[in-house]
């Protein structure tokens, strides 16, 4: 019974959509190469600005080149780039956050006072420095953008391993002689998950909009290449003309952000109904 309870709070109707959404948008971007009519990048003078037909479904824009064929393989690297850099941040903020925690001490607290320094600058303004001395290109935003999530990650961590180190348990197992590393991934880790992955997945979302607003501005992706954000950019002077090539990509946006918003908002009840959801700013500034 306890199990169902859980199943029916965490499988609503909202959360259910999203997570069909999600599945959506992940299968059409895996298979884009099988799935795009047109090679996203080859252009056609002789059918510049088309409105949506049978031939272009999103019709074509202003160099003629199909706008859904480049939707689903912008899908794609925008969402393998969000997925990047929510892994860097976790391969580096997790292990961090469990050795500050579990150990403590001057290496502690000159983390913490670091990672003070870091979030307290706004995401994408470190994100551009970091952009200026790696140069530009998806890889490079990636990478800026991951090293911007990783101190948030490590605090989360940190706390998370303060509350579980002096429990029963744990105090058992050093008294056993147990190694700390074992204690650390095999023991407190899997306890933290749950919450972590709330924060992970609500992070995905965050960085689908970051890695976007990146390639709005210029220092994402490299032509030909493009994603959701670079299409933003190349189509808005056309939105009063040809408003679909520039509401194609914001919807995408904002559809998978928010159903990423939704899903991460059920992980948490299914985790804890009492709690509430770790905002961004409470990482940047608790």
């Amino acid at each position: 019974m306890t199990e169902k309870k859980s199943a029916s709070r965490f499988f609503t109707p909202a959360v259910a959509i999203s997570c069909a959404v999600l599945f959506a948008v992940l299968i059409i971007s895996a298979f884009a190469p099988l799935i795009a009519p047109y090679d996203p990048t080859a252009t056609d003078l002789a059918a510049t600005l088309q409105g949506p037909s049978f031939e272009h479904l999103f019709g074509t824009d202003q160099t003629g080149r199909d706008i859904f064929s480049r939707m689903l393989f912008g899908g794609r690297t925008t969402i393998l780039g969000a997925l990047g850099i929510v892994l860097l941040s976790m391969a580096v903020g997790i292990p961090a956050g469990l050795f500050a925690g579990y150990f403590g001490g001057p290496a502690d607290r000159i983390m913490m006072r670091a990672t003070d320094v870091i979030v307290s600058f706004p995401t994408l303004l470190l994100a551009f420095i970091f952009v200026g001395i790696f140069g530009r290109g998806l890889f490079n935003s990636v990478l800026a953008i991951g090293i911007v999530y990783i101190p948030m990650t490590a605090r989360l961590t940190r706390s998370l391993t303060l509350s579980e180190k002096n429990k029963g348990y744990v105090e058992a197992l050093k008294t056993c002689g147990c190694p700390s590393l074992r204690i650390m991934f095999k023991e407190i880790l899997p306890n933290c998950l749950p919450t972590l992955s709330s924060q992970l997945t609500l992070d995905i979302g965050y960085a689908v909009i970051d890695l976007a607003s990146m390639s709005f501005i210029g220092l994402g992706v490299k032509l030909p290449e493009c994603d959701w954000g670079a299409m933003l950019e190349e189509s808005r002077n056309l939105i009063f003309t040809h408003p679909l090539s520039a509401l194609a990509p914001g919807i995408a946006i904002a559809v998978t952000v928010t159903a990423i918003n939704i899903l991460s908002d059920g992980v948490q009840r299914y985790i804890d109904p009492t709690k509430r959801k770790l905002k961004r700013s409470v990482l940047r500034h608790g």
